[in-house]
């Protein structure tokens, strides 16, 4: 029955998840929902939120990638839940509003001893790969038929820019200290959602840096907004609060 399933998901230990995890090697693009999610305010957000924070144009398609990811689990920890999620995370809604997504105590566990959005390695082996350098290994062609992240264009992006936002200049380590220290999310200029089956990726042209908080702008329209409209609205509002501050000056 759903309800035991439910009772024994709740059974299942850090440990558990540990081992599930790296049994299903997640992709790299459910990596960085995990990634989002556990950064999210009480580890909680909606599928729509989700979506746009993963560059996502519509919230189905989010669930889609985080449902195949849940399914897997469910067939390693053997349980079978109505709802496949179930085994991430637990539904809540408020009478009108959307369902939210709140991560497992025993997932956050797990998400954090394998070093997802904070220090430590991830080396789950990548389901597609770089195949080949192009431009002196600046450039990589790349299969993102499910939209997937290469963290190898990242790491080279972040030895680029730094980890300071490219919109507002915040820096997570020099705010919050060594536990923070490298943390920055990463903004494909190009949406995700809007190419094909291959392209060529090149780290300083097409990605940047950016803080948790201009992403979540960034993508609350499609098309998402440039980051040079991202320092137009910053700069704007700031003029406006100086005016409001002084409106004689």
């Amino acid at each position: 029955m759903a309800i035991d399933a439910i009772e024994q998901i709740k059974s299942f230990t850090s440990a558990d998840y540990v081992g599930a995890l790296r049994r299903v090697e997640p992709t790299e693009n459910q990596l960085e929902m995990l990634r989002v999610h556990l950064s999210a305010p009480d580890h909680t957000l909606t599928a729509r939120h989700l979506a746009r924070a993963v560059g996502f144009a519509k919230w189905n398609a989010a669930n889609l990638h985080y449902g195949k990811l849940a399914g897997k689990l469910c067939n390693e920890l053997n349980v079978a839940p109505t709802t496949n999620l179930s085994i991430l995370v637990e539904f809540f809604k408020a009478s009108g509003s959307e369902y939210e997504l709140c991560l497992r105590p025993s997932v956050i566990e797990a998400l954090r001893e394998l070093g997802i959005g904070g220090q430590g390695t991830w080396s789950f082996q990548e389901e597609w790969g770089i195949e080949k350098p192009l431009v002196e290994g600046t450039s990589f062609t790349v299969q993102v038929s499910a939209f997937e992240r290469n963290p190898v264009a990242r790491q080279k992006c972040v030895a680029h820019y730094g980890t300071s936002c490219s919109v507002c200049g915040f820096n997570f380590g020099a705010t919050y200290g060594g536990s923070a220290e490298d943390y920055i999310h990463v903004h494909h200029l190009k949406p995700l959602a809007s190419i094909g089956e291959e392209y060529v990726i090149d780290p300083i042209k097409d990605l940047r840096p950016v803080c948790a908080n201009c992403h979540a702008v960034i993508h609350l329209r499609q098309p998402p907004h440039s980051i040079e409209e991202m320092k137009n609205m910053l700069r704007d509002n700031e003029n406006a609060q100086l005016y409001d501050r002084n409106p004689a000056a």
